[in-house]
């Protein structure tokens, strides 16, 4: 309190006493009470009383106390479920219960009690508190849950701890992903089918998935069973390249389908996904002919009919007896044979048919007998494509 202090000698008259004053410094600090003390020391020409050898004058402090400055910390990270801990401290300790102002919120959505709430610090300094998580069924990313202290009255906040955060774990396995495909859109011979593969959740890691590439028709593309990688995105693409080739064919597709594997589970509903190819080569020109042919009467006269070139749709070719015009005498309009008419239809890939027609069996010796098979590409009615002619062979 700033009082001199030391030895000092004082003069009794001859009154008989005397007063002497020890002054005190009023300063700026909270402090305890003290006192000043005088304390009386042996010496020439007196004696001291053994009563009375010392007095005390109290030095009451009248500075306020500092207010306390609030800090917090965190205990330990906890798995869902779990508690997490907070210690709220003021320092200096206060002199009687302090009301302190926290604010507890959660990353993620673990139920922890949020909101504002209100501790009790004692004398001793600090007080702890908990935060109930609650343990679900979710598969869900890690989260907190933090405590930051709010400015109140009779205390003040700590600048580098004002906030404190415990992580949470989750402990729910990830569901197991579903895994999809879809296509692109249709290409023409020469270009690359595009498909997607997709995963629903994304994958928590890299997840190796079987897909098998099939096609319709012969367009070069590279079949059977492949893998493809869907990375933490959540999806991938890969491509399936065609050859531009110089045949005629019809239009064809490439297949990806999804294989049952590890890890993962097959969407019911997109498993497989096509992309249509388009054919880019002109169909050759198509002709016929009819071969000419012999039997003899009474039997069945087989012709044959023939394509030029093989076609990728199926042709067919209308066929009909008739008179051999070609010829100048009168055997070629007899009619020892049945008429007949029909279709040959050709496959793709097929050039050659035959065709069947019933011959009259008679007992006149004659000269062989002749007639014409007349062939009609589709969309023709009228001329003829192809004419053969049959020669009917006698017997007599």
């Amino acid at each position: 309190y700033g009082a001199t202090t030391g030895q000092r000698t004082v003069t009794v008259p001859t009154t008989g006493s005397v007063a002497f004053t020890v002054a005190t410094t009023d300063d700026q600090a909270d402090e305890a009470d003290g006192s000043v003390t005088a304390t009386v020391d042996a010496g020439s020409g007196y004696t001291v009383s053994s009563s009375q050898s010392a007095a005390t004058v109290t030095v009451a402090d009248n500075d306020d106390a500092p207010q306390p400055e609030i800090s917090i910390s965190g205990g330990s990270g906890i798995t869902e479920g779990g508690s997490a801990s907070f210690t709220v401290s003021a320092s200096p300790a206060p002199a009687a219960n302090l009301d302190v102002k926290v604010t507890v919120t959660q990353s993620g959505d673990y139920g922890a009690t949020t909101g504002q709430r209100t501790v009790t610090i004692p004398t001793t300094g600090s007080v702890a508190f908990t935060v109930a998580t609650t343990d679900d069924s979710t598969d869900e990313a890690d989260g907190s849950v933090t405590a930051t202290v709010d400015a109140g009255s009779g205390y003040t906040v700590s600048s580098s701890q004002s906030a404190a955060t415990v992580s949470v774990a989750d402990n729910d396995d990830a569901p197991t992903p579903e895994i999809s495909v879809t296509g692109g859109g249709g290409i023409t011979e020469g270009g690359s089918a595009s498909f997607t593969v997709s995963a629903s959740p994304a994958p928590a890691a890299s997840l190796d998935v079987k897909v098998t590439v099939t096609q319709s028709g012969d367009y070069g593309a590279t079949t059977g069973q492949r893998t493809v990688t869907i990375p933490t995105s959540g999806s991938v693409a890969f491509t399936v390249a065609t050859t531009d080739d110089s045949t005629d064919e019809a239009d064809g597709s490439v297949t990806a389908t999804v294989n049952a594997g590890s890890g993962y589970t097959v969407s019911s509903s997109q498993s497989a996904a096509t992309v249509t190819v388009a054919d880019n080569d002109d169909a050759p020109e198509i002709s016929v002919t009819v071969e000419d042919a012999s039997a003899t009467e009474g039997g069945v006269l087989t012709f044959t009919v023939r394509l030029s070139a093989a076609s990728t749709e199926e042709i067919t070719v209308r066929w009909y007896t008739a008179p051999a015009y070609d010829r100048t005498d009168d055997r070629a309009h007899r009619s020892d044979y049945q008429s007949a008419e029909g279709e040959l239809a050709f496959a793709p890939g097929v050039t050659v048919l035959t065709g069947e027609v019933w011959l009259e069996q008679d007992a006149e010796d004659e000269p062989d007998e002749y007639f014409a098979v007349e062939a009609f590409l589709p969309g023709n009615f009228l001329v003829p494509d192809a004419v053969g002619t049959m020669t009917i062979v006698d017997d007599d």
